[in-house]
């Protein structure tokens, strides 16, 4: 994994989707903000807190915090602004851009 130098890993939290794709918190909250995921469920103990959202299309996606060095080394998180965000290198890059305000 590959990390911007301005992105202190300690305080980086990373959250792994049911649906096999890598978020960063400030996504997670980004999307619950803007209406594009809609919280279901949150499971704080026992375990790890694990969040259920609902997306735009209906489907459940279940958010599990994973640990820095445990996550694939394909991912990278790119620090652009305030935003921090988990990218999947093996992915084409989309034409949508990757932060909209």
């Amino acid at each position: 994994m590959a990390v911007a130098p301005n992105a202190p890993l300690e305080d980086l939290e990373l959250l792994e989707g049911s649906n096999g794709r890598y978020y960063t918190a400030w996504q997670v909250r980004r999307r619950l903000r803007i209406g594009e995921w809609r919280r279901c469920l949150r499971q704080r103990e026992p375990g790890p807190d694990r969040r259920l959202v609902e997306t735009d299309e209906g489907a459940l996606l279940m958010l599990t915090p994973i640990e820095p060095a445990n996550v694939p080394c394909w991912l990278e998180v790119r620090v652009v602004g305030e935003a921090t965000l988990a990218v999947d290198t093996r992915r084409c890059p989309s034409r949508r851009p990757a932060v909209q305000p």
